[in-house]
């Protein structure tokens, strides 16, 4: 089953959902590594690919952790580092002060920009610098006070669902919605960093797309490559946020399983042509197939030659390209009949040939 737009709602100038090309979203996250002159050429980057919005997160450890000290470990098998997540988000998170700059930047690039709150506070802030929209995070699928708050902002709100149960993901909605969110766009999101494909479930989209038919659905994509995305779009994804890095190989937890700017562009790219090809589902003769019909599907032929007024029977006739003249399928219909003058072997039949 595909999913099918059943909403759509503008941020900013852009319309999302309701059958309009899938909104792409850059999410440079803490790829800039908490280096405000580095997130500025990451927003270039994703402006340069295509992309239509970048996307940050908003938050320090105090905002996150309980436990600081916790140790985690992040990159490619056999290069793993392990370090302390506190330490690790203080590194990686991005400084408030910059970030009216780089939406600022992205505007004049032509993206629009928002971020991910995760906070009360941070939320405040964000509504506070005039953001477009607001992304929650799955990791917030529980917190109703955030979520209400996000409601209650008025922007759309995009929400992912990766980590959670259906039960919990209902509550969450019911918690948007308490808060006055209308427009709001739910996205299928594996929260696994890559995401592995055979746990990927986009069916899901169809899923989300049953149960919430007043929202636009869509993917959060963690898994590599471009696959997931276009799959994605084909199933009615009308928006895609994709993890984007200057560079792979750069240190940082994120790095390695985000998109460098050449895979963001092809990703950009294909989602769009994927979305162009899913059509409206109508089984029927394209326009493009029009020659192709007149030409190269069979017709009644005349298989040797017929004096007038013969009665046509079935050794008179064949079934041959081109397609213009009497359908075999009609051939119990053209049996039995006369036909009107004299008839030479290979011509096509017309109804107008029969008396």
């Amino acid at each position: 089953m595909i999913a099918s737009p059943r909403t759509t709602f503008r941020i900013g100038s852009r319309q999302v959902g309701g059958g309009a090309p899938p909104f792409v979203i850059a999410e440079i996250g803490a790829n800039h590594d908490g280096d405000v002159a580095k997130a500025h050429r990451l927003v270039d980057a994703c402006a340069d690919a295509g992309a239509e919005a970048v996307k940050f997160q908003t938050y320090t450890a105090a905002e996150l952790l309980a436990d600081g000290d916790r140790m985690i470990r992040w990159g490619r098998a056999g290069h793993e580092v392990a370090e302390a997540v506190g330490p690790m988000f203080d590194r990686l998170a991005l400084p408030r002060s910059a970030h009216a700059e780089l939406f600022a930047h992205a505007k004049e690039r032509g993206m629009l920009a928002f971020s991910t709150p995760f906070s009360l506070d941070a939320l405040e802030f964000l509504v506070g610098l005039g953001v477009p929209a607001l992304k929650i995070a799955s990791s917030d699928v529980n917190w109703p006070a955030l979520l209400r708050a996000a409601g209650a902002s008025g922007l759309p709100v995009i929400f992912s669902r990766g980590k959670s149960t259906l039960g919990e993901l209902d509550a969450a909605m019911q918690a948007l919605r308490a808060g006055g969110a209308r427009d709001i766009a739910l996205l299928h999101c594996l929260a696994q960093y890559p995401a592995p494909s055979e746990e990927m479930n986009l069916r899901a989209i169809s899923t989300l797309a049953s149960l919430y038919p007043d929202v636009v659905v869509g993917l959060s994509d963690h898994s590599v490559g471009t696959v997931a995305a276009v799959a994605a779009v084909a199933l009615g994804a009308e928006v895609i946020e994709k993890h984007v890095t200057l560079d792979t190989d750069d240190t940082g937890p994120d790095h390695w399983f985000s998109a460098d700017p050449d895979e963001l562009h092809r990703l950009v790219t294909s989602v769009r042509e994927a979305h162009a090809m899913r059509g409206d589902g109508t089984i029927g003769i394209a326009p493009c197939e029009a020659h192709e019909r007149h030409t190269s599907v069979r017709s009644l032929v005349v298989r040797h030659p017929l004096a007038a007024g013969t009665i046509v029977t079935a050794d008179d006739l064949v079934a041959l390209r081109p397609g213009w003249g009497i359908a075999p399928i009609d051939e119990d219909k053209v049996i039995g009949r006369r036909v009107r003058e004299a008839t030479p072997a290979g011509t096509v039949l017309t109804w107008d040939r029969l008396g």
